[in-house]
């Protein structure tokens, strides 16, 4: 059984079937053909999103069959009834409706936050010890994104919530796991969110901080190389200027009078143009580091799914079917290369900090040196 199914779109009122291209809403996860949501340019719930009568998803999906109903929220603070497969309560997720375990932080199924749980309860859970033949996981329920109590490990789902089953872009979920390696579970719900007709743009702490090093680090080798280029020019630039046109110029017999002449420098209006350079330069860096803390996790997707995609017609991966003579062996050289291809290089990190220092050196030695 795929994700939607018994599901109606409920734009065309057409039952949804495995091979549909379907998107889901960003706020309340209703589903959609892709070709219904760009014709109604929006959720057909839109204006019930943050009511009591927003759209939920049901546990049950043969239940829907036929109809796309409207699920009530649960009234906040709910006390919910004892789950099996929980082995306690349960806190349902206000975006699709899954059930998730009482002390659940995000939801197993889209990833969604889910409220802060109290954790004063705790006591009234009794651990549940490993049950062996019956293959009830330990702890007592099945596991998922986030869902942990202080008393068990948390587990992480390499696919952040996402369905397994789920295409972004064209692409498996699993496939992009699979490539993007290591922190998947971080990457995968923002480039579903980005494929499904959500915002474009989500801030990247890693890529505004150290932008050529996460580049090379997730191997996006030409944007990784061009803004380590224009890294290096810029500190060769300003190594320049302020070695040849601004220091010669300062009293540098005190940190004081050091401070003195710069402004003195300022007032008079000498060697602004030098000034300004400098400040140049600091702007054009500090946009090109917030240009990819804002975008760097769509360029990244953008690269992933194209090298994926090339992998897979390298690999013959997209053209065996059942009859297909060695699948196996297609398959393991398919999921081989998106490990190889893929995954994160502290190797090109190493190399491009060597780059960075070593000319930066070279650079001082011909054309700095007194």
């Amino acid at each position: 059984m795929f994700f939607y199914e018994g599901y109606v779109c409920p734009v065309c009122r057409k039952k949804f079937v495995v091979d549909d291209d379907i998107v889901a809403c960003p706020d309340c996860g209703a589903p959609h053909h892709r070709e219904c949501w760009k014709q109604n340019a929006e959720c057909v719930y839109a204006k019930d999103h943050g009511t009591p009568r927003q759209w939920r998803r049901t546990e049950s999906p043969s239940s829907t069959a036929g109809s796309s109903t409207q699920h009530t929220p649960t009234p906040p603070h709910t006390q919910y009834p004892p789950n099996a497969d929980t082995g306690g309560q349960v806190r349902t997720c206000s975006r699709c409706g899954k059930a998730n375990p009482e002390f659940a932080e995000f939801c197993s199924r889209c990833g969604h936050g889910l409220n802060p749980p109290d954790w004063r309860s705790a006591q009234s859970h009794p651990h549940t010890p490993h049950t062996g033949q019956t293959g009830q996981q330990y702890g007592g329920f099945s596991g998922g994104y986030g869902e942990y109590t202080p008393f068990r490990m948390p587990f992480v789902d390499p696919f952040g919530g996402v369905a397994h089953d789920e295409k972004i872009d064209g692409v498996a979920a699993e496939d992009l796991v699979a490539f993007v390696g290591q922190n998947s579970a971080y990457y995968l719900p923002r480039f579903y969110r980005m494929s499904s007709g959500g915002a474009q743009t989500s801030w990247n702490w890693a890529a505004f901080f150290f932008t050529p090093y996460w580049l090379l680090y997730r191997k996006n080798y030409l944007a990784g190389s061009i803004v380590l280029f224009l890294s290096l020019v810029s500190s060769f630039i300003n190594s320049f200027v302020m070695h040849n046109f601004i220091f010669p110029a300062l009293d540098m017999s005190s940190e004081s009078a050091m401070m003195e002449s710069i402004f003195s420098l300022m007032r008079s209006g000498r060697h602004m143009s030098y000034f300004y350079i400098i400040f140049l330069l600091f702007v054009i860096r500090v946009l090109i580091m917030f240009i990819f803390g804002l975008a760097g996790n769509a360029v990244y997707k953008s690269t992933a799914i194209k090298r994926i995609k090339r992998i897979g017609e390298k690999t013959g991966i997209s053209r065996i079917d059942n009859g297909t003579p060695h699948k196996t062996a297609v398959i393991s050289d398919y999921r081989r290369e998106l490990s190889a291809q893929g995954g994160v290089s502290f190797v090109l990190v190493a190399i491009a900090s060597g780059i960075l220092w070593f000319g930066q050196m070279l650079f001082s030695a011909l054309f700095l040196s007194i």
